[in-house]
């Protein structure tokens, strides 16, 4: 009751991704205008995903310390305190960040395959001009659904959210499109930047509103965010693993990008990889519920009962990652053209994307055991080894985009996606049956030793590294 709604609220800014898609993909040309808006999706995917953290550190400091409040710790910290510096952390980060990502957007769109001045470049640009104005917005929003879960409310996130999406559907039909009738012009892929930014803008007013309505925050420690510092050094120190495991897999994204915008410049398989990557994550959004789960359960098992009852939690939660990975697949599968066709009715992308959709379905049940996988270790705080695991499956992957030309094909770089989770899956699978898991059996003395010192780091782990996952 408490994860789902987490994770649809956390996902908030790829599901807007895909709603610019869907609408962006009936423009005139829509071959062109699909490969900018997945160019420019893809800098800001990297964007929110390395911020990440603030939710994620937010969470555990706001949850103490309500805790400790309502104990009646009068020397406790005060939770509306913690939520105030933060806020004006992340406000602070993301002015900051609006300002890097206009100047440095030549570089950006470099980084991401196209130019500047390509027609792919130019779309882009205008695309990431108008909504990185929502930059500090959406990322005071972040620290906010870390406030309410640290609250144990995800009922306030979910429904924000949920008219943040409503807004957003409509000002795309307006300003995408344009109305006659009211005077509004179409602004085409800016109209849909434009349409984005608001809406994250007003959701910033709403969650700020119930924030203040509610006494969860004193504004004027907004002002003294650098002490903000100080509270999340050890959290951050600590979660540098962590930066390291997203980053990895943001580089290997972008790669694929690089790749696909250079295939043609027409656009065409830059919108197919922008219709298919859209749809690999909203199933990564359903099948998260497990990883959720897992995060939560794995933890608890292994203090209260031992390795042995864990890994038996452990096993079911597999079961449940594997078959919804086999209904989500045997869903996209028979639902792969009309999918195609929510996001585009252009025919030439639509047959482009529609293998690839197969793909992504046939990906599912391999896709449920890794993400289940990586709620299970990051339950058990093993971010140690999800880094490394991740690190040695980007480099082995971009390894094998290089060899025989693959990654000048959508088929060849969409055969290197499915390689990574393979790569992915077997890093993890080693951990879950080798010789030195969190999960492999111990001699009983060590495992009450185990059991202790986890107890003291399991309460950190949050249902908001779900959207750490790709």
């Amino acid at each position: 009751s408490l994860a789902l709604p987490a994770i649809v609220a956390l996902c908030a800014e790829p599901l807007l991704s895909a709603i610019d898609t869907g609408f962006v993909g009936r423009l005139p040309n829509p071959a062109l205008s699909l490969g900018g808006l997945g160019v420019a999706t893809t800098v800001f995917d990297f964007v929110f995903r390395c911020y990440n953290f603030l939710c994620v550190v937010t969470v555990p400091l706001v949850a103490k310390a309500a805790a400790a409040q309502r104990c009646g710790n009068p020397d406790g910290p005060d939770p509306a305190q913690i939520t105030g510096r933060i806020v004006g952390l992340a406000a602070f980060l993301g002015v900051v960040t609006w300002a890097t990502l206009v100047a440095a957007t030549p570089t950006a769109l470099q980084l991401a395959g196209t130019s500047a001045d390509s027609t792919l470049g130019v779309i882009a640009s205008g695309y990431i001009g108008i909504r990185a104005a929502a930059l500090p917005a959406s990322l005071v929003n972040t620290v906010a659904v870390g406030a309410f879960r640290g609250q144990l409310d995800t009922v306030t996130p979910l429904q924000v959210t949920s008219v943040q999406m409503f807004t957003n559907v409509v000002l795309d039909y307006v300003l995408v499109f344009g109305v006659d009738a009211l005077g509004i012009p179409a602004l085409g892929v800016d109209g849909a930047a434009l349409a984005t930014a608001a809406s994250v803008w007003l959701s910033c007013i709403a969650f700020c509103t119930s924030l203040s309505s509610r006494g969860l925050i004193v504004w004027e420690a907004a002002l003294t965010w650098p002490l903000a510092l100080l509270e999340l050094q050890e959290l951050v120190v600590g979660g540098a693993a962590q930066l390291l495991r997203t980053l990895s897999l943001q580089v290997v994204l972008l790669e694929f990008t690089r790749s696909v915008v250079g295939i043609d410049g027409g656009g065409l398989a830059a919108a197919a990889h922008q219709v298919a990557l859209r749809i690999w994550f909203f199933a990564l959004f359903a099948l998260d519920s497990v990883a959720v789960a897992a995060q939560a359960l794995l933890p608890v098992a292994i203090t209260s009962s031992g390795t042995e009852s864990a890994r038996r939690v452990s096993l079911r939660l597999l079961a449940w990652g594997f078959g919804g990975g086999i209904l989500t697949g045997i869903i996209i599968f028979v639902g792969a053209a009309s999918l195609c066709a929510l996001f585009t009715n252009d025919p030439s992308v639509q047959a482009a994307a529609l293998p690839l959709i197969v793909l992504v379905a046939t990906l599912q049940p391999l896709a449920g055991l890794v993400f289940t996988w990586d709620g299970m270790f990051q339950g058990l705080t093993d971010y140690a080894y999800l880094a490394g695991a991740m690190a040695l499956s980007a480099g082995g992957t971009l390894a094998v985009l290089q060899v025989n030309h693959l990654s000048e094909s959508l088929e060849g770089v969409w055969t290197c996606f499915a390689l990574f989770l393979g790569f992915r899956a077997a890093g993890l699978a080693w951990r879950f049956w080798g010789p030195e898991g969190p999960l492999t059996p111990v001699p009983v003395g060590k495992a009450a030793t185990a059991a202790t010192a986890l107890s003291g780091t399991a309460g950190t782990t949050t249902v908001t590294q779900a959207a750490e996952r790709d």
